[in-house]
């Protein structure tokens, strides 16, 4: 019975602590889809994600997330967001991304 009871306390106790998090390559294709809308494209694919770059988590688990989203037409914006992770069974979430134009010269 107290064995029983142990690994009833231990399940509950990973449950509670087992944040769910994302990768930064899990995190591309909902990057792409929300920067193609802030940007006003009909499509994420006019868009492509690169260089992702998480930053360290905060004490809540939260991170920076950092890319550049480039169009097809050749524009390049330099794009953050911020990722929290799920708690118990619901899904990690990014923040809306916010993008400034990179400045290129030919």
């Amino acid at each position: 019975m107290k064995t029983k009871l142990i690994h009833a306390a231990i399940l509950v106790a990973v449950l509670v602590t087992g944040c769910a998090t994302m990768t930064t390559d899990q995190a591309i294709v909902p990057l792409q889809t929300e920067t193609a809308k802030i940007l006003g494209l009909a499509s994420s694919d006019e868009l492509t994600v690169t260089n992702v770059r998480a930053g360290t988590a905060d004490s809540l688990g939260g991170q920076d997330i950092s890319y550049v989203a480039t169009t097809t037409k050749g524009r390049k914006f330099d794009c953050t967001a911020r990722m929290m992770p799920g708690v118990l069974l619901s899904a990690p979430t990014l923040s809306a991304p916010s993008c400034h134009p990179i400045k290129t010269h030919d």
